[in-house]
């Protein structure tokens, strides 16, 4: 056999004998032994003293056997060398407790797996760069919500607690149905970072509306240029104590941008001057209905 033919069947021997040490590697840690040769104690004699923390963590997706076979160090994987700690009778310094660690230095031990998917933009983030940890929310030995490990039963109670003026809000007349359940915080933000403005979980403010509101994105052959801008020109997104989430009744908000006297509905005194450019008692879109844009060939006034 010549060397060209010899060279993929070593190639694929090669191949065999790193995977079955890697599974071997995966066995040993399935097992919750330590590698041989290194300051790792594993997981069993971590039990001998935490064994509640341990049997807690094997309800978790951090317990399950996919992250065993991902980190062959268990517990240590997150915490640290632990056999150090082990001969000096758990001194904690010796260890890495992560109820005394910084939000930062917990970030990077988490970012050491989870460096992925939503993960990828939290260097950099609104929360990163406000010393907000990943710890801060979530909880890998007691969470309490069905996903994510959240550190509070709901997500929206869990965002409250640093955003409390925006929980406020959800609580006015007109709102999206935070409150009721329907949608959270997270089908509108990304918490973990976001190549948008406000941690919003798309490009822009508009791609994100247009996502549930899919009639009011166009294109129009007549559109209106603040729609067209910004959904928040006129909308407020979390809640409003005017109709349709808008940041002024109408027609005071319509008149923001909109100053003209001698529009049909103004005012007029006795002696027929103008004395108010404020349509009392009616709306704007009583005639401008189709306000968010228009593909009549008579709509640019978006009266149709």
């Amino acid at each position: 056999m010549t060397v060209t033919k010899q060279r993929p069947f070593l190639m694929a021997l090669l191949f065999l004998a790193a995977a079955c040490l890697l599974w071997a590697a995966l066995l040993q840690a399935r097992e919750g032994g330590p590698p041989e040769g290194t300051p790792y104690a594993g997981s069993e004699n971590c039990a001998a003293c935490h064994e509640d923390l341990v049997v807690s963590l094997k309800a978790t997706p951090h317990g399950q056997k996919a992250f065993e076979l991902r980190s062959a160090q268990g517990c240590e994987a997150c915490h640290g060398p632990g056999t150090a700690h082990i001969d000096k009778e758990g001194d904690k310094s010796l260890i890495r407790s992560f109820k005394t660690m910084p939000s930062a230095e917990a970030s990077q031990t988490c970012l050491q797996c989870h460096e992925r998917g939503s993960h990828v933009l939290w260097v950099g983030s609104t929360h990163e760069q406000r010393n907000v940890g990943c710890t801060e929310c979530h909880s890998v030995h007691h969470p309490v919500s069905e996903k994510s490990q959240l550190k509070a039963a709901r997500e929206v109670a869990l965002c409250s607690k640093c955003h409390p003026n925006i929980q406020a809000q959800t609580m006015r007349t007109s709102h999206h149905p935070v409150r009721e359940g329907l949608i959270t915080c997270s089908d509108c933000h990304s918490p973990h970072g976001s190549d948008g403005p406000k941690l919003i979980a798309a490009e822009t403010i508009n791609e994100k509306c247009y996502q549930c509101h899919a009639e009011k994105r166009g294109p129009y052959l007549w559109d209106h240029p603040p729609v067209r801008e910004n959904c928040m020109n006129c909308h407020t997104p979390h809640g409003s104590n005017f109709e349709k989430l808008l940041n002024a009744k109408r027609p005071y908000l319509c008149q923001r941008c909109h100053l003209d006297t001698r529009h049909p509905g103004t005012l007029y005194d006795a002696a027929n001057l103008p004395t108010s450019d404020r349509i009392l008692n009616r709306s704007c879109s009583d005639c401008h209905m189709n306000i968010h844009g228009s593909n009549h060939p008579s709509g640019w006034t978006f009266l149709r």
